[in-house]
């Protein structure tokens, strides 16, 4: 009877430790599209930037931005998401950016975020 407990036991480690190394190849995923969005609007979102310049950049990359959002703590922006680049087990992420522009409707500064929807 023990033996079989320790099988048992040994059999569900064994698909634990499978599942989170395919997990870990996940986030990976997600930390590399972090990275690629960071790294585009560094190299081609200018601060002072016309936003629709910004917008027209972006949408040639595959990003659909949204206008616009506003907040207690933050300029007006336009966001967009680039949805389900990776997952942890029941959470779902995806990459988050947010271009906040001046009144005149300029570029200010970008941030990119990991976004995870789930438990």
């Amino acid at each position: 009877m023990k033996s079989a407990n320790c099988k048992s036991l040994a059999r569900t480690l064994g698909c634990c430790l499978i599942a989170l190394a395919l997990t870990a190849c996940t986030i990976g995923r997600v930390n590399k599209r972090v990275s690629y969005w960071t790294k585009e609007t560094n190299a081609h979102v200018f601060v002072g930037t016309p936003i629709e310049d910004a917008q027209a950049y972006l949408a040639s990359r595959g990003l659909e931005m949204h206008c616009c959002t506003s907040g207690f703590d933050n300029e007006p922006a336009i966001t967009g998401t680039e949805r389900d680049v990776g997952r942890f087990f029941f959470t779902e992420y995806s990459v988050f950016i947010v271009v906040d522009m001046t009144p005149d409707r300029r570029v200010s500064g970008v941030q990119v975020f990991r976004v995870g929807l789930g438990l």
